[in-house]
């Protein structure tokens, strides 16, 4: 099964930026590495996934499914981690990760039981109730992941999951994402300009530079 497909996948922006430029590229289940320079596409390569922007030219399909006419399809069975800080401070975590669990069709009961789960695979458990203002960047960056994770989904992209990490942090957050990859059985893509780090736990790696393919393992 074909995780991600793009076929000469092109996006500009008011016709003179060109985020993406003819990508053609095709995933394979498991743990990648979506790797480039700031500004190489990455995050616009996303956001065309979940069906947030329309490619200008050039086809895209997610489990088969094409993001431009079957968004909401798509995003039933992705999880999305953002890279910015985009979290209410004045909620609590398991406030925060219910409500987005509701969001994305879970039933009131089920979505806190299912945010209570995801809080405690990423190590939140005993400090759900606390508002998101009171912790530090690495807990805020382990409700993002909770939040990818709360409905289930088969696929998570995670954009830039490091972000703002000390060397512990990191290292500690490349570990869960794996954690999650090998044993939960979830596909990941991990969007990062840091190689060294997804090297660690990716298999294969795409590398784009300028919105261009510079490097695939499956294409």
């Amino acid at each position: 099964m074909t995780l991600i497909a793009t076929r000469s996948l092109t996006k500009t922006y008011g016709g003179r930026v060109t985020a993406l430029s003819d990508l053609t590229v095709s995933v394979e289940p498991g743990i990648i590495g979506l790797v480039g320079a700031n500004g190489a596409g990455k995050s616009t390569l996303i956001k065309i996934l979940l069906g947030l922007l329309p490619p200008t030219t050039g086809d895209v399909r997610v489990f088969d499914l094409d993001p431009t006419t079957d968004a909401d399809a798509v995003r039933a069975r992705v999880g999305y981690m953002p890279e910015h800080d985009c979290l209410p401070p004045d909620l609590s975590a398991a406030e925060l990760v219910t409500h987005l669990g509701r969001m994305s069709g879970l039933p009131r009961t089920a979505a806190r039981e299912r945010a209570s789960e995801a809080l405690r695979h990423v190590g939140l458990y005993e400090e759900r109730y606390r508002q998101v203002g009171g912790y530090s960047t690495g807990m805020k960056q382990r409700v993002k992941l909770a939040q990818a994770l709360v409905h289930d989904p088969d696929l998570l992209l995670l954009d830039e999951p490091t972000n703002g990490l000390d060397p512990a942090g990191r290292d500690a957050m490349l570990a869960l994402i794996q954690r999650i990859g090998t044993e939960f059985g979830i596909s990941v893509v991990v969007c990062s300009h840091l190689l060294g780090e997804v090297e660690r736990i990716c298999d294969p790696l795409v590398a784009i530079d300028g919105g261009k393919l510079l490097r695939s393992d499956h294409i």
